[in-house]
């Protein structure tokens, strides 16, 4: 495996002059430059990055800590992080951690056994004092979403209030007058968030029907509370799910007991997955805004990891996507 010294030797230069060209540091004739870059393509140099991790304290790499796999939201958020890491040389890790703290604790250690450049944490399994140990270790963190906790560090979240509300109030606006908020669990700080903004967009309208049940974010969830709700007897017109699969679920079963979509049901979803369009009806949904997300997170772990500023806690709010379904 050729070295620093190698191509130092046939470029005759020394290793310092290689070290700061292959590390776009420091000054140097372009001649030198190409030179000494025309060695490193014909030898197929790799730099050895565990040697350099151990070196600056810090990799490259990015672990992305969430709860399963089974919701396609973590895979399509990851997945915009990982296209917005990619523009500043830094690498994903997907953590999944299946909502185990045993799991957890087995990332936690491997963050910091690989000099992970930041960590971005969306479960509920990780601590406030887990984040003081990332940071005392040199790993700066920023909490996305699902933090339940008011900590010292960067945290990145979607207004869930305001989004029960609006999607509640785009119901209302298209003349929905019994709607139904299926709701993630009840444990969960933030389906408090968005009964409280299903509540009061029912206030702002005067009206008195009010049905909060709560699901457990699965495809199954979503019709098995929409059939119970319909076998019951209870009349709806409104459905707004706090996550698109259980939306989907409570639009299968409306289909599969002939309510129309939307004629006799409108139903709007949370998080604007890439499938919504391909169903029929195409689903309305609150966008969770990935994009926009995934930006300002790569940018807070760089703005820290360069003290460029304190931790930041970032409010957005969520935008509704109007389809079919309303």
């Amino acid at each position: 495996m050729p070295t620093i010294k190698d191509i130092a030797k046939i470029a005759g230069v020394s290793t310092a002059t290689v070290s700061r060209i292959i590390n776009g540091k420091g000054e140097a004739k372009q001649e030198t430059i190409d030179l000494v870059m025309k060695v490193v393509k014909d030898l197929e140099y790799h730099p050895n990055k565990i040697a350099k991790s151990l070196r600056q304290g810090k990799s490259n790499l990015i672990p992305v800590m969430i709860p399963n796999l089974d919701n396609p939201f973590f895979g399509e958020l990851v997945g915009a992080i990982e296209h917005e890491a990619a523009k500043y040389g830094l690498r994903v890790s997907i953590c999944n951690t299946d909502d185990s703290r045993e799991k957890v604790e087995y990332f936690l250690t491997n963050m910091i056994d690989n000099y992970a450049f930041g960590a971005i944490i969306c479960t509920l399994k990780v601590t406030e004092k887990d984040l003081v140990s990332l940071e005392e270790k040199g790993i700066h963190t920023v909490t996305v979403d699902r933090s339940h906790f008011e900590h010292a560090f960067s945290s990145i979240n979607i207004d869930q209030l305001n989004g029960a509300f609006i999607a509640t109030r785009h119901l209302i606006e298209r003349g929905t007058k019994k709607n139904v908020l299926i709701c993630g669990p009840e444990i969960e700080p933030m389906s408090s968030e968005r009964v409280k903004g299903y509540q009061l967009a029912l206030q702002s309208n005067e009206l008195s029907f009010s049905k909060v049940i709560y699901g457990d974010y699965t495809l199954q969830s979503g019709y098995e509370i929409t059939n119970k709700i319909i076998e019951d007897g209870i009349e709806f017109d409104g459905i707004h799910a706090s996550n698109d699969l259980m939306a989907l679920g409570a639009l299968r079963c409306c289909l599969d007991h002939n309510l129309v979509v939307p004629r006799d049901v409108k139903i709007v979803g949370n998080d604007d997955l890439s499938i919504d369009k391909y169903f029929n009806p195409r689903l309305t949904s609150l966008s969770q805004m990935n994009e926009r997300v995934s930006q300002a997170v790569i940018n807070e772990l760089i703005n820290l990891s360069e003290k460029r500023n304190t931790p930041q806690k970032t409010v957005m709010s969520p935008e509704l996507v109007v389809r079919e379904t309303t």
